[in-house]
């Protein structure tokens, strides 16, 4: 055998050597076709996290007054997110500690974050998770009802101005640390005595409403009432490597409120908590839980939000581990328009606000509702629509809501997609204010329903994420 392969090079010298010579001739003129081999076995979906502090500062008159200003600080407000990179396109998931943002407010740093991304707002969904321990912005609602030289109208404005660009800095930074995401991972944990309904019907007929927390045994003594008890966790994997986990749970997440102290509260000590302990970047997103709170299980007392916080802890602990890992395959994102119409009521109509506004014996309270109410009129007035958006990957579907949605549409989106691992988050654009079902109109007690602002819409917001969810993958 040595002897005749030596007789083979021999006799095919002068073709071997230039073989070699046209393949180096071809690496010199054409460099490309090397790094285009590579970039096939490189994974085609990359990732990476930010964090920006956006506390408004102490004893300013930020947001919409809601609080009239922060005194004290608990926790650092946050926003939390991941700047996700596909041959399709660049799409960013953010979520913020704040209460919650309308109109203008949402879209300033919508289109601040999709700038330091260089994609489109509508590549782009941000969230609050909606702390009553934190500012509400809407500075629509604040131009027709301040005036031009308010301390409010003046400290708000400025405020989401630099909350915007520091948030627009981290994805920025953000962008320069990308990694490869090989496989996407799913997890579920049942949260027990946290979540429980806010409209609980009773044998007469009527809602008993059960808020963030109370101490009358009554009212605990209730059942828990319509939730969805599963957390729900997606991770981005670098082959073994969690890289960052997002976390989906439905519920008002208060425990406290009202005393000017700046909190992340419970999902905050958690998702914080988890980070230090496991070096994995956490974000949380708050589901539909706009008729969900921690009330049966919360007396207010500092012992009541140890107890949650442990539940929520160890259910997330439990989500994370039971984590199912599948190739990170493809990225559709997918976006509806939903055209979101105003009330019919007198009480709710633009004519009524703007006197309402103009009536100096009205209270603080009446002026604050009627501003929201006429901005919020004067978008469906303009024609103006409110997106959904999806993101898939894999065998997961990301719903991303507007408002503040009632459970039953995290439920129904579920039952739309049996076959996939579903996970919603709320309390996007919230210039609109609670969804509910229809029949919360007619209801006779209950509270969601005086600051539903878009009305009857279940209909039209279940198509829209029917919608969504049948959409073509890539």
């Amino acid at each position: 055998m040595p002897g005749s392969l030596k007789i083979r090079r021999q006799s095919h010298g002068h073709s071997f050597r230039n073989l070699c010579v046209a393949c180096c001739l071809g690496l010199l003129v054409f460099p490309g076709f090397v790094d285009g081999a590579t970039a096939e076995r490189e994974p085609p979906l990359r990732v990476s996290v930010f964090t920006a502090n956006v506390s408004p500062p102490l004893n300013e008159p930020v947001g919409l007054g809601f609080v009239r200003f922060a005194r004290t600080v608990e926790h650092p407000l946050l926003a939390k997110g991941v700047v996700l990179e596909h041959a399709s396109g660049t799409v960013v998931l953010c979520a913020i500690d704040w209460c919650e943002f309308h109109n203008d407010s949402f879209q300033l740093i919508q289109s601040r974050i999709a700038e330091a991304a260089e994609t489109s707002p509508r590549r782009v969904t941000v969230h609050c998770l909606h702390q009553h321990t934190a500012p509400s912005f809407d500075t629509n609602a604040q131009i027709l009802m301040l005036p031009v030289d308010s301390p409010r109208r003046i400290a708000t404005a400025a405020f989401l101005k630099r909350a915007a660009e520091r948030i627009a800095a981290a994805v920025r930074q953000a962008r320069k640390k990308m990694q490869p995401v090989t496989h996407v991972g799913t997890g579920q944990a049942r949260i027990v005595k946290a979540a429980s309904s806010r409209r609980i019907r009773l044998k007469d007929g009527s809602i008993a409403a059960r808020m963030s927390s109370t101490k009358d045994k009554t009212l605990q003594d209730l059942p828990e009432g319509r939730i969805d008890p599963w957390l729900k966790t997606v991770t981005f994997f670098n082959r073994s490597h969690p890289i960052v986990r997002l976390h989906y749970y439905a519920s008002h997440p208060q425990t406290f409120y009202g005393d000017r102290r700046l909190s992340y509260d419970v999902p905050g000590i958690v998702r914080e908590r988890l980070q230090q302990e496991t070096g994995v970047f956490q974000v949380y997103f708050n589901g539909c839980g706009g008729d969900v709170a921690f009330g049966k299980y919360n007396d207010g007392t500092r012992q009541a939000r140890d107890r949650l916080v442990e539940r929520l802890y160890r259910g997330i602990r439990e989500s994370a581990s039971r984590a199912k890992r599948f190739p990170a395959t493809g990225l559709d994102w997918s976006v509806v328009d939903v055209k979101f119409g105003s009330r019919r009521e007198p009480e709710f109509s633009s004519g009524y606000c703007r006197r309402v506004l103009a009536d100096p014996k009205a209270s603080a309270s009446q002026r604050l509702k009627a501003a929201i109410t006429l901005a919020w009129n004067e978008r469906v007035r303009a024609g103006e629509t409110v997106p959904l958006y999806r993101l898939a990957i894999g065998p997961v579907q990301m719903v991303h809501l507007p408002g503040e949605p009632f459970v039953e549409y995290q439920l129904a989106a579920q039952k739309m997609a049996p076959g996939a691992f579903v996970a919603v988050a709320g309390f996007g654009d919230c210039g609109m204010s609670y969804i509910g079902g229809d029949g919360i109109f007619t209801d006779r007690g209950g509270y969601e329903q005086t600051w539903a602002l878009a009305g009857p819409c279940e209909d039209l917001l279940l198509g829209a994420i029917g919608k969504l969810l049948s959409g073509k993958r890539r």
